[in-house]
């Protein structure tokens, strides 16, 4: 009896071994699985995400050192770099008007129109790329927007692409990418900036700097009363320019 028991004892362990090694194999079968239907491991998602990421950042790159746009077109030239005045008075005297009261809009704007033909370039390469594996590929209409937010760029693009392949179709929509940048607060303190001058004919960067520490501002004056402000986020090392010019005393005065 007790060598049966013990035959018995030692078929349930080998039998709850099987179980366990079968539901391990299942698991992660399941998890290898693609999420999609598609031959290769291209996966749209991840593309075109990457392809958002680059193109905001490089918008940015280019932005930030000539005060906020891609091609200036009211700019001071300072060490080589077109910087846009987002504050100026051509005369003598008088305080500077703000030239870019819905600046943040702006920003906004510049980033989309520079990253859509981008975009749209990614999703023609996307396509050639699943052709190669035979697999036909579809769009849709799509839905671009930006937005800024303390720390970020959020980017949402809504655009169906219908992927089949051996007679099963995988359906895609959904490409948002939320990058860290400090476009937001760099532009906030642009704003502080052309306000003050505005008003004032001076900004009194040392003493926001002393409140707000994590930035790191600094002030060139040119010949003809230009002021060129470099800000810097710390953290991350970026640095946004922009030009105003107030209150401007005429040469030999």
């Amino acid at each position: 009896m007790k060598i049966a028991n013990k035959r018995g004892q030692i078929a349930i362990w080998v039998i709850v071994a099987l179980i366990i090694v079968v539901g391990i194999i299942i698991l992660v079968s399941i998890k290898l699985k693609p999420s999609s239907q598609t031959s290769g491991d291209l996966s749209p998602t991840a593309f075109m995400q990457k392809c958002i990421r680059d193109s905001v950042l490089d918008a940015t790159e280019q932005m930030m050192p000539q005060g906020g746009f891609v091609n200036p077109g009211n700019y001071k030239i300072y060490k080589n770099t077109k910087i846009e005045y987002l504050c100026e008075n051509i005369g003598n005297y008088k305080p500077c008007v703000n030239q870019h009261p819905s600046f943040f809009n702006e920003e906004k704007e510049e980033i989309k129109n520079y990253i859509e033909p981008k975009i749209n370039i990614c999703f023609d390469n996307l396509k050639a790329e699943r052709e190669k594996k035979n697999e036909e590929i579809r769009y849709g209409g799509g839905n671009l927007s930006v937005s800024l937010a303390p720390g970020k760029i959020i980017v949402n693009l809504n655009r169906e692409t219908i992927i089949t392949f051996n007679g099963e179709t995988s359906t895609f929509r959904k490409y948002d990418v939320e990058i860290q940048n400090p476009l937001y607060d760099l532009i906030n303190i642009a704003n502080d900036i052309a306000s003050n001058e505005a008003k004032y004919c001076y900004f009194e960067y040392v003493g926001y700097m002393i409140l707000y520490p994590k930035y790191d501002i600094r002030k060139f004056t040119m010949s003809d009363s230009t002021k060129i402000y470099t800000i810097e986020d710390k953290d991350t090392g970026k640095k946004f320019n922009i030009a105003t010019r107030s209150c401007a005393i005429p040469p030999g005065i």
